[in-house]
C-alpha cells in the first residue's frame, strides 16, 4: 500500500495552524474529510468541498452553477499525482476556513511498519480456537 504525508495547512491564520498526517494513496475524498475533521478538532457541522486548482471542485452536492466530483468515488492519489501537488479544502462556507493540503512524500507501508513488527506483534486473532494472524 502506497501512503502519502500530507500536510494540511489552514489558510489566512497567525500563527499558523497546520498538521502533518499519513494517509493511504487511495483514499477516498469523503474519507479524507473525516480524517480533516478529526485532525483539526472540527464537528463536521458544516458544509465543505475540495478544490483542485484550474480543474474543478469536490464534494457531496452540486456546486453552486454547475456540477461537482463525487468526493465518495474520487480518490487524493488521482489528484495529487506529484510530489508538491495541492488541493484546497474549503469548510464552512459562512466562515469559510479553508485549509491547503500538500502532498509531501509517497511511499510503501513497508518502509513504515518493520516487517517484524507485522510478524510479531501486529496479530489478531481469527477465531474462537486461539490462532492469530498478521495484519499487516
Amino acid at each position: 500500500m502506497e501512503v502519502y504525508v500530507i500536510k494540511v495547512t489552514l489558510l489566512e491564520t497567525r500563527p499558523p495552524v497546520w498538521r502533518r498526517i499519513l494517509v493511504p494513496q487511495e483514499i477516498t475524498l469523503r474519507n479524507l474529510h473525516r480524517t480533516l475533521q478529526t485532525v483539526m478538532g472540527w464537528t463536521n457541522a458544516h458544509l465543505h468541498q475540495f478544490v483542485l486548482p484550474g480543474a474543478r471542485n469536490f464534494g457531496l452536492g452540486r456546486a453552486f452553477g454547475g456540477k461537482i466530483g463525487n468526493e465518495n468515488q474520487t480518490t487524493l492519489g488521482a489528484l495529487l499525482e506529484f510530489p508538491g501537488a495541492k488541493l484546497l479544502y474549503e469548510y464552512d462556507f459562512g466562515d469559510y476556513w479553508p485549509a491547503r493540503i500538500g502532498a509531501r512524500t509517497c511511499f510503501s507501508w513497508r518502509r513504515i511498519v518493520p516487517a517484524n513488527v507485522c510478524r510479531r506483534r501486529a496479530t489478531v486473532s481469527t477465531g474462537r480456537f486461539g490462532r492469530t494472524a498478521g495484519i499487516c
